[in-house]
């Protein structure tokens, strides 16, 4: 009796008709497919309002009231905070978008791999989009702190755990004054490299040097993953950052990030004089650095 085989590509394959049939799956999966996709989500926290397309917010505003607390006897009153505001800043949100479109000719040869191309392509352009609106942002503040780097990091003598360091010094005196009085105490948590520093982490003896002994096994030499922590900071890797930069911060403080819309697809909808079928893809957002001294650049010197 002759043995059947087993293809991966057994079962019901999905049908472009189908899809047209059921104009909401196609908007739920390119949003299944766009969930934690997005840098700018899990680097800012959530922001206020954006009435009429417009975010205020102030710009290093001090996290500790101007007076310490009052120790207050029985029957006493307690004194009102008194607090300083920074300055104040205006930034309008921004609507992206992009459609996707099912031609008659899809629809009838039954090419689902052509819709599926064309979610995949939505997808990654507007997460790349978005990544880029949010380090376009934080370049361009003037406020950041930044640090360079003296020897580059895919060099055998680099100095990565000293750089990273520099730069989390900067972060964590950081001050609202000039005398220092008032220091911020921001905690950095995070370290955004690009693809090559990624590589340049996997390659250093310097990184590696922890992972010796009982625990020699999570070498990164060994392994050929990164950390999910590197001296105290969460290390997550960006295809937009540019090869001769990285950024330490502190997550959900630096900035926000307000949706004027959320991210959303319209279910499918028909334009007959085209023939085609169409759900459109859209974000208004706007991205703002409020907190820029929770920030440091880190200028990486050229390649060695």
């Amino acid at each position: 009796m002759p043995v059947p085989f087993i293809s991966k590509n057994d079962g019901q394959r999905m049908l472009v008709s189908t899809l047209i049939k059921q104009p909401a799956v196609v908007p739920a999966r390119i949003i299944q497919m766009m969930d934690q996709q997005f840098l700018a989500d899990a680097i800012l926290r959530p922001g206020p309002p954006a009435p009429g397309g417009v975010v205020l917010y102030n710009e290093s505003t001090p996290l500790y009231a101007d007076r310490s607390s009052s120790v207050v006897e029985e029957f006493g009153e307690i004194p009102a905070v008194s607090s300083s505001l920074g300055q104040p800043r205006t930034v309008r949100t921004v609507r992206r978008g992009m459609a996707l479109k099912i031609s008659q000719d899809m629809i009838d040869e039954e090419n689902f791999d052509a819709v599926q191309t064309r979610m995949t392509q939505i997808r990654n352009t507007m997460r790349r989009d978005w990544d880029d609106a949010m380090l376009a942002a934080f370049f361009a503040n003037p406020m950041l702190q930044q640090v360079t780097s003296t020897i580059a990091w895919n060099s055998p003598t680099s100095t990565i755990r000293k750089d990273i360091n520099a730069a989390r010094k900067k972060v964590e005196t950081a001050a609202a004054d000039v005398l220092g009085d008032q220091v911020f105490n921001f905690e950095p948590d995070t370290l955004i490299i690009g693809t090559t520093q990624k590589f340049d982490f996997l390659d250093s003896d310097e990184v590696s040097k922890p992972y010796q002994g009982n625990i020699a096994d999570e070498n990164l030499l060994y392994t050929g993953k990164l950390p999910n922590a590197f001296i105290g900071v969460d290390v997550l890797v960006s295809k937009r950052m540019p090869a001769n930069k990285a950024l330490v911060l502190e997550r959900k403080t630096v900035g926000g990030i307000s949706d004027r819309r959320q991210l959303r697809a319209t279910n499918l909808y028909e334009h007959q004089p085209t023939e085609t079928w169409r759900s459109d893809v859209t974000r208004a957002s706007a991205i703002f650095v409020d907190q820029p001294l929770s920030a440091c650049i880190l200028n990486l010197t050229a390649d060695a």
